[in-house]
């Protein structure tokens, strides 16, 4: 199910990297640069105490001129007011936003991200606009499943 939604601005600490997107020409980049960060910021979590049953978000924007990106920024991060110098601060910036539950095999990320920008966000009939894209792994979503359920937000009007 896809809906519009309204996303609140929130604090966010975690990583930031700089990597390929899920539309890179090489196949697959896109969800081994996302396993890597994802390791390594989990680990981080658990190093430092933090629990990672809890909301988790990937926020990404692009880092070159071209559409469909093919590299872009990304953050791992989960909502804190409490300052931590292990992590960096992300602002998130809220606003409207096209919702989209995505179950795509979770060795294949690039699958649910290509079906929600290329299939479900044009059959909505919302319009795009610039700003941070949004993951957020949920309670829907189990690690060890070869599922990958989880929220896939984008920036609409």
């Amino acid at each position: 199910m896809s809906v519009k939604t309204n996303v609140s601005p929130k604090r966010l600490l975690g990583i930031l990297r700089k990597g390929p997107s899920s539309f890179n020409a090489r196949e697959n980049s896109g969800t081994e640069f996302a396993a890597e960060i994802w390791r390594e910021f989990v680990g981080k979590l658990i190093a430092n105490g933090i629990p990672v049953m809890q909301d988790l978000y990937g926020v990404s924007w692009p880092a070159d001129e071209q559409t469909p990106p093919q590299e872009i920024f990304y953050f791992c991060g989960f909502e804190s007011n409490q300052n931590d110098s292990a992590f960096e601060e992300l602002m998130l910036e809220g606003g409207n936003y096209f919702d989209y539950l995505c179950e795509t095999p979770a060795d294949n990320l690039d699958a649910g991200f290509k079906a929600a920008y290329m299939e479900a966000l044009p059959n909505s009939g919302l319009s795009p606009r610039d700003g941070q894209h949004l993951e957020i792994y949920g309670r829907e979503y189990d690690p060890n499943s070869k599922v990958a359920k989880f929220r896939i937000l984008i920036p609409v009007q």
